[in-house]
């Protein structure tokens, strides 16, 4: 959770292609690192289990928080916006 939270929901820019462009971000930087270093460890393991647990953590702790502050606003975002990786035709309203 950000130390000084916006006092809006943002659904602009990267943010209306990914709910968390950021970690959509450190994601792909870890797989590739795990290519570049030719890590199967990284690749299979360590990045997968990490994209997991974020995954829960999401959905546990920053989605009720956000659901709270921004009510209805939030929920329609979630419907609309995957969590984490923009999928093919998303974004073309």
């Amino acid at each position: 959770m950000p130390l000084y939270p916006p006092p809006q929901l943002i659904v602009t820019g990267p943010y209306a292609y990914s709910r968390n462009p950021m970690l959509s971000g450190l994601f792909l930087i870890f797989f590739g690192i795990g290519f570049l270093f030719q890590s199967l460890t990284l690749i299979i393991i360590y990045t997968p289990l990490f994209i997991v647990i974020t995954f829960i953590e999401f959905k546990i702790i920053e989605e009720p928080e956000l659901e709270k502050r921004f009510g209805a606003s939030y929920l329609e975002y979630r419907k609309k916006v995957p969590m984490f990786f923009p999928y093919p035709g998303h974004g073309k309203h």
